[in-house]
């Protein structure tokens, strides 16, 4: 069917089904961390597999493209990116190249931005534009021309009023009040990979039994939703005009030029005037590729490098992020060495710390009659380290990201940073003891 462009060009896509993903940010010890959250939508299995094929057929010539222009060494995100060894990079070695120039050109800036909403701001004409470009054409063809509308006029059937309407959610508790709290009627485990057939969804789903449609109309003329299989590389291609524009100012000025998805980071060896001048420049640039598309004077940060690139010292310019130093694809550097960013560690304590909750207070029923230090003996910590630690049989799976754990992705980056990256093996020891420390104490509190 994907393969077939008729049968592409009169499929009758679903809606997207949408839920939530949300986290509190990283903050100072003693102050509420502000709550983000960003809307996932993802495909039913037919239209996977079709957005799937055509992403296939637009990353050749994307790649294409990209060699044409010179980035490919600066375009990372989405990408399989082959290294020096043949093999495949992921972000510790982006993160790694960009801290290395930093590092060759001794004294210079380091220029550091963030796309605001950057999916959800993608301009649809602009993207037609892009994508006819792309195939080198003036008019997409038909069976293109579905994929655009079905990625762009797209509907989304909110998850959890899905799971209402189909029974798996409902009330559940009762609060103080005696109002229903609602909640899962059946376990998570149980809830069936194919939700519902054609029929139930035109009866229960869009109104067809006389009830209200769950189905929610995307009207507006920008964005495109975030976890369909094409849309990172949409998000890719329709910024290469930008891409371009910035390398070559970039070039011209003797620096290096990265961006991640809608992390940007550009590092030059010129004089104070010239990087905050850049910076005002890169951010008028944006604007020029969609009116929802800018960058945010609060997410964009300069960083000052003096020295010879082994022992450098640092200083932040202008803005508010990287408050120990350069912050860039989950790293900090601080002008000697790279470091896990200090959010990325504190957000694991965090979970572990609750899941040491609910394992202490399993212990404690289990064991009532033995102490906390005798429990602590008996338990395989790292048993339950595994779970945001380190996981068995290291080597066999470090090569294969799906298995990796936070240890192993920690352990791999520290091998792949060097002696740049020896501070790293001493975050880990910490991050093992208080794991530690987290179990006992919430043993210590369940008594």
């Amino acid at each position: 069917m994907a393969t077939d462009p008729a049968r592409v060009a009169s499929h009758a896509f679903f809606p997207f089904l949408r839920y939530h993903q949300r986290w509190t940010k990283f903050t100072d010890k003693g102050e509420k961390g502000d709550v983000k959250e960003r809307p996932i939508r993802f495909a039913s299995r037919a239209d996977s597999y079709i957005f799937s094929y055509y992403r296939y057929l637009l990353a050749q010539p994307f790649e294409a493209e990209l060699k044409e222009r010179g980035l490919d060494a600066s375009v990372l995100a989405y990408r399989r990116v082959i290294g020096p060894n043949g093999r495949g990079q992921c972000n510790i070695h982006f993160a790694l190249e960009a801290i290395s120039s930093i590092r060759a050109l001794g004294n210079c800036f380091a220029i550091a931005l963030d796309i605001s909403s950057f999916f959800e701001s993608l301009d649809h004409g602009l993207l037609k534009q892009a994508w006819s470009r792309l195939l080198g054409g003036a008019r997409l063809p038909a069976d293109h021309y579905k994929v655009f509308r079905a990625i762009t006029e797209y509907s989304v059937v909110d998850r959890d009023e899905l799971f209402e309407r189909l029974g798996y959610i409902g009330p559940k508790y009762l609060s103080k009040s005696g109002e229903p709290i609602k909640g899962y009627l059946v376990e998570k485990s149980l809830i069936p990979r194919r939700l519902c057939t054609g029929q139930e969804f035109r009866e229960k789903v869009a109104g067809g039994d006389g009830q209200k449609s769950l189905i929610k109309k995307h009207r507006k003329p920008y964005g495109i939703p975030q976890g369909s299989p094409i849309s990172d590389l949409l998000a890719n291609f329709y910024l290469l005009d930008f891409d371009s524009a910035v390398k070559r100012r970039v070039d011209e000025l003797g620096g290096r030029y990265f961006r991640y998805s809608d992390d940007i980071l550009i590092v030059v060896p010129v004089d104070r005037a010239v990087a905050i001048d850049l910076e005002a420049w890169v951010r008028s640039q944006i604007a020029l590729h969609g009116p929802k598309l800018r960058i945010k004077v609060e997410k964009s940060a300069i960083f000052s490098y003096e020295g010879n690139g082994e022992d450098q010292n640092w200083s932040r310019v202008i803005g508010e992020q990287g408050k120990n130093g350069l912050e860039y694809l989950g790293f900090r550097y601080d002008g000697r060495n790279m470091f896990l960013r200090d959010s990325t560690l504190s957000g694991l304590q965090r979970k572990a710390a609750a899941s040491a909750k609910r394992v202490a207070l399993g212990l404690l029923k289990r064991y009532p009659e033995k102490s906390t230090d005798e429990i602590i003996a008996d338990f395989n910590v790292s048993a339950f380290l595994q779970r945001y630690g380190r996981v068995e049989d290291f080597e066999s799976k470090a090569d294969d990201v799906r298995n990796w754990t936070f240890w192993t992705y920690a352990t791999r980056a520290a091998k792949i940073t060097g002696p740049l990256g020896l501070p790293i093996y001493r975050q880990l020891r910490n991050y093992r003891r208080n794991m530690r420390a987290h179990l006992k104490r919430a043993l210590e509190k369940g008594r």
